[in-house]
């Protein structure tokens, strides 16, 4: 297992799009720091901080992209068949890519605090302070912490299902474009989803519902519109993690090569 680990790393880091989607990234969030510091009416400079200068929407993407084509691309060029014949079983394969994607998951959300920190100091030093009580009685600081926390449950349910995709289509291309555009159909349908909510009680337990965790992290009161406490959308995020991995790797198991 360890092998088969250090051998995913090892193509990760290989990967031309691996150091260019972090360049990218820290552009991006430079850009909405400049942003925010020219035109603090439309981009507040606090509530940019908090959510890391858009980064942690980025990252979303940037894994959906990561998680696809990790495991098609293996079935893609066919090098699935070469693991196999050196007698890894399937199992241990589909788990080191989910620790590889783990570890890289991890990466990007450290990368973008500790960056969203050097931008704080360059564009706002003076402007704010990190323990200035933002929302909830929580500082700053402790508002973009617990958005972090929220924010990588709710992102790593959305890479369940998208390495459970990811099983299905043995073409990278499709495997991508069906985990973003999945990604943005949820996340319009989310409006709708809480007007049903409303009439049906037991709709809130459905896995889009806990997507909204990194909000009622941040704000207690979104509890009104999920219907659910924020201890039940961390346990409801990580059951339906756990159910869609579990799918997953039956899935994996029983896929032909």
């Amino acid at each position: 297992m360890v092998t088969l680990v250090k051998q995913e790393m090892y193509k990760l880091l290989h990967k031309k799009s691996t150091p260019a989607v972090s360049v990218v990234l820290l552009i991006i969030m430079t850009i909405f720091g400049v942003l925010s510091k020219t035109n603090p009416k439309y981009w507040g400079p606090k509530d940019m901080f908090v959510s890391m200068y858009t980064g942690e929407n980025w990252v979303v993407l940037f894994m959906i992209a990561a998680c696809s084509s990790i495991i098609a691309m293996e079935f893609q060029y066919g090098t699935i068949k070469e693991l196999l014949y050196r007698k890894y079983y399937r199992g241990e394969i589909l788990v080191s890519k989910w620790i590889t994607m783990l570890v890289y998951s991890i990466y990007f959300f450290v990368l973008t605090f500790v960056y969203s920190l050097i931008l704080k100091v360059i564009l706002y030093n003076s402007k704010f302070k990190l323990s200035d009580t933002y929302a909830n009685n929580h500082s700053i600081v402790e508002t973009q912490v617990l958005g972090m926390v929220g924010a990588f449950l709710s992102v790593w349910l959305i890479l369940s299902l998208v390495l459970l995709l990811a099983n299905v289509f043995k073409s990278t291309a499709a495997a991508i474009s069906i985990g973003i555009i999945g990604y943005f159909a949820l996340s319009m349908v989310s409006g709708l989803m809480f007007v049903l909510m409303q009439k049906w009680d037991w709709l809130k337990w459905n896995p889009l519902n806990m997507m909204n965790l990194p909000s009622q992290i941040v704000d207690n009161s979104y509890h009104k519109m999920t219907l659910l406490s924020t201890p039940e959308m961390v346990w409801g995020s990580l059951i339906y993690t756990a159910i869609f991995m579990a799918i997953s790797y039956v899935v994996f198991k029983r896929r032909s090569v």
